[in-house]
């Protein structure tokens, strides 16, 4: 694959209108706190964001990473209010406490995220004038995020009796194959502060890791296979196109986890891109190259070609 390298902005080989249209983003992002979406809550890590005037079909599903603080968050909502203003935004939060449920609750715990996207695909149908296509893209982030996203498309691909149409993938910090240690400490760092979750986090924590793993022993299969292979399965989605971002530097994934599933979906004729940030730590790519992240969320939305930078680093 070929590598473009990027240290900075300024050292971005970019033609002159490009520059300018980052120019331009950049201006309009700087007040992005300001469009910063008020959820409300449907249920347990569930809430839905409906701007004043929602266009129909139009919906992003935003899934975060295990214990996603609020303000962390509000990045990535703010960033879609500005890229797609009349779309609605599904957001599903990750916990440890729903990672080790066993599938049967979390798909009774996921319905009112699956009830938000049949009424979009409803309004498809119900739209004036004549019908129209759905506009639904999935966020996921680390193996938390991945994990809601594949519950809810089993969920929903139950109910609907076909895959879920979906404009685009973008894949943050993951899907990881998940090992035993890199999953024990992500899932230990998720967990609230103060003492007393310092000392009985990690016999939490253990117990939770060891029970996921020992479920493989009487044939269950690894969680990480089913999160990998579902997002790219045509029988639960109807999608084409998928963007990866990852960093070499994070602790909690290998990076090679993402970009052989990067080359599972090229094999199955995907328009895929990976995006590699250099020296960014797990889910917070967009902290030190906000515009490049933006850029990206925005392409995945409007439907843009993909492939055309199969391999970016930043």
């Amino acid at each position: 694959m070929n590598a473009l390298s990027f240290t900075n902005l300024n050292a971005i080989a970019l033609s002159h209108c490009h520059r300018q249209y980052l120019l331009i983003t950049y201006v309009s992002m700087t007040t992005i706190t300001a469009a910063e979406p008020m959820f409300t809550s449907l249920g347990p890590r569930i809430s839905l964001f409906c701007p004043q005037v929602a266009a129909p079909g139009e919906l992003i599903i935003l899934c975060t990473w295990l214990g996603a603080g609020k303000k962390h968050v509000a990045k990535y909502a703010a960033g879609y209010r500005k890229i797609a203003p009349h779309a609605k935004i599904l957001l599903l939060e990750s916990s440890v406490w729903n990672i080790a449920s066993p599938y049967v609750q979390q798909w009774s715990a996921i319905k009112p995220a699956a009830e938000v996207v049949l009424g979009v695909l409803d309004d498809c149908s119900n739209a004036k004038g004549s019908k129209t296509d759905p506009k639904i893209i999935i966020h996921t982030f680390s193996n938390g995020g991945t994990n809601n996203a594949t519950q809810l498309l089993i969920v929903l691909q139950h109910k609907l009796r076909y895959p879920l149409p979906v404009t685009g993938i973008l894949c943050d910090s993951g899907p990881a194959r998940g090992t035993y240690r890199k999953s024990f400490h992500s899932m230990l760092l998720s967990l609230p502060k103060g003492l007393f979750w310092q000392f009985v986090g990690p016999v939490i924590i253990l117990f939770v890791t060891n029970t996921l793993f020992a479920s493989q022993l009487i044939g269950w299969e690894k969680p990480e296979r089913i999160y990998r292979r579902t997002l790219l399965d045509a029988q639960f989605v109807d999608c084409k196109r998928i963007c990866y971002a990852f960093s070499k530097a994070d602790t909690h994934v290998d990076w090679d986890d993402i970009t052989s599933h990067a080359d599972e979906a090229r094999d199955k004729s995907w328009d895929v891109e990976e995006l590699e940030f250099e020296g960014t730590p797990h889910c917070n790519h967009i902290s030190q190259y906000r515009l490049e992240y933006l850029d990206a969320m925005e392409r995945v939305w409007k439907g843009y070609v993909l492939a055309s930078r199969i391999r970016s680093r930043l």
